[in-house]
């Protein structure tokens, strides 16, 4: 297992083990696998000359990056974000738990009863495989500053994607670990031994790059489906980033500036488009890479038969949806509702095996109207009733009544539930949310085993691995 020195060591190639893998994903997104291969003289490194003269090889080193995080899910150890976030830290949110008694049981019941170790091996691959993306954006901006041969087009496209997924990963790291090294270049020698960057600052730049990303990008998109960001992708977490760090009216903005576009159409989508191919509702998708598959949430969530779910929504997941909630009927699944009531799972993605039916949902319109309702309650009376517009809009597509909320307080707490059973079992959303509102400890301890959750529980352990790589790390309090 890689540390993040050995990560930032290493030079990544963009015709690596996996070349056929992205020859095919990239066939789709720039039209042919034939020009995406043909670089005389493959490079070994993204900073390889050649790799920055063409707009096709330079664009595959970015498209590599979207690939790599779609296959890396299916490692054995976790992955980074994508499906990770949706289990781990959805175990960590009480939303769901594992039900089988085998070797991994023991790491994954870490992360429901709030006990993890620095040792955790799936706490690592969110540090690990988060700076790795973060190194291959910086060497593909450090590329594009000196490229030649490139159109001006292609190039501002690229530094605009690289700076969004730059921001994209260290929003994770920084909200799973708090403090992190923020790490701006490729020098080795720099990196390896650089301390932890208060989150403020980091805060800082993902905002700064959303901004910059944002400007860079146009709103169309880059491909026929919308599976590299646009400048509402950008928007879209710099709306979220805005309303993590309290500025009420910026995001309030960045949400309405999406919202009315009218891109994403004038509504909701029904619930069971959500989560298809092509998603009206969808800012940004990643595309399954490997033949035959779809995501692994439709692999790993779903059950066939009457077998128990490994993944397994827990009671109070469950009793936190209103009667006549459509997305309980639509979104969750029962294995075996006679004999077995309480064996429900996450069924958000139904499709596994087969045809490719549904792409893997990274921001959807949905999240913007609910930043927006909780920062126009946030900035008081005057907004209220826009905000409980807002809400009330996400409710309707779920089948229910208006909400009944109508001060600020008790708005902030139906916008706070609304989110929890909109976002069940989808990239952590739970976890991030009560982490966000300080609220982890008063609703998390209750539900942990007696004396196992400690003060800043809230926050995952810096891997051992990183610890003992570099002297400067420390580790987060609990886990000291």
């Amino acid at each position: 297992m890689k540390s993040i020195s050995s990560v930032i060591k290493y030079k990544v190639s963009v015709f690596s083990r996996r070349a056929a893998l992205t020859c095919i994903a990239a066939a789709l997104l720039l039209g042919g696998c034939k020009k995406f291969v043909e670089v005389e003289d493959p490079p070994h490194q993204l900073t390889g000359d050649k790799v920055f003269t063409s707009d096709n090889s330079a664009t595959s080193a970015m498209l590599s990056i979207y690939i790599d995080m779609m296959n890396d899910q299916f490692g054995n150890s976790g992955s980074f974000a994508v499906f990770s976030m949706s289990s781990l830290a959805g175990m960590s949110a009480n939303e769901m738990t594992w039900t089988q008694n085998n070797t991994t049981a023991p790491i994954f019941q870490e992360f429901s009863d709030h006990n993890l170790t620095p040792e955790n091996s799936y706490v690592q691959p969110f540090w690990r495989d988060g700076y790795k993306y973060i190194f291959r954006t910086n060497e593909i901006l450090n590329g594009l500053a000196t490229a030649t041969g490139m159109t001006d087009a292609v190039k501002i496209q690229l530094q605009g994607e690289a700076k969004f997924m730059r921001a994209f990963c260290y929003f994770y790291l920084v909200n799973l670990f708090g403090d992190v090294p923020l790490i701006m270049q490729t020098d080795y020698n720099q990196n390896m031994l650089l301390p932890r960057t208060a989150a403020a600052k980091v805060w800082e730049q993902i905002i700064t790059d959303l901004k910059e990303a944002k400007a860079m990008l146009k709103e169309t998109y880059p491909t026929a489906e919308r599976l590299r960001p646009n400048a509402y992708t950008a928007g879209a977490l710099l709306a979220r980033a805005y309303l993590y760090t309290g500025k009420w009216e910026d995001a309030e903005r960045e949400a309405d500036a999406i919202i009315a576009s009218g891109k994403y159409g004038t509504g909701l989508p029904a619930l069971n488009q959500v989560f298809k191919m092509n998603s009206p509702e969808a800012i940004w998708q990643l595309q399954p890479v490997r033949a035959n598959s779809n995501t692994t949430e439709g692999a790993q969530f779903m059950v066939v038969g009457t077998t128990r779910p490994n993944y397994e929504l827990t009671q109070q997941m469950l009793q936190a949806f209103e009667a006549n909630d459509q997305r309980k009927l639509e979104w969750i699944g029962f294995s075996d509702p006679v004999n077995n009531p309480t064996w429900a799972f996450p069924a958000k993605y139904k499709a596994g095996a087969g045809s490719v039916t549904e792409y893997y949902v990274v921001f959807r319109l949905t999240e913007q109207y609910l930043i927006r309702s909780e920062a126009r309650a946030q900035l008081g009376a005057a907004k209220l009733p826009l905000a409980k517009n807002d809400l009330d809009i996400v409710r309707a597509r779920a089948g229910l009544l208006p909400t009944a909320a109508a001060d600020q307080t008790s708005l902030l707490q139906a916008i706070a539930q609304e989110r929890r059973v909109e976002f069940f079992a989808e990239w952590g959303h739970r976890w991030l949310d009560l982490k966000r509102t300080n609220m982890a400890e008063t609703v998390l301890k209750p539900l942990s085993p007696a004396g196992t959750w400690k003060k800043g529980d809230d926050l995952y352990p810096v891997p051992g691995l990183e610890i003992r790589a570099n002297p400067k790390l420390d580790q987060n309090e609990a886990y000291r």
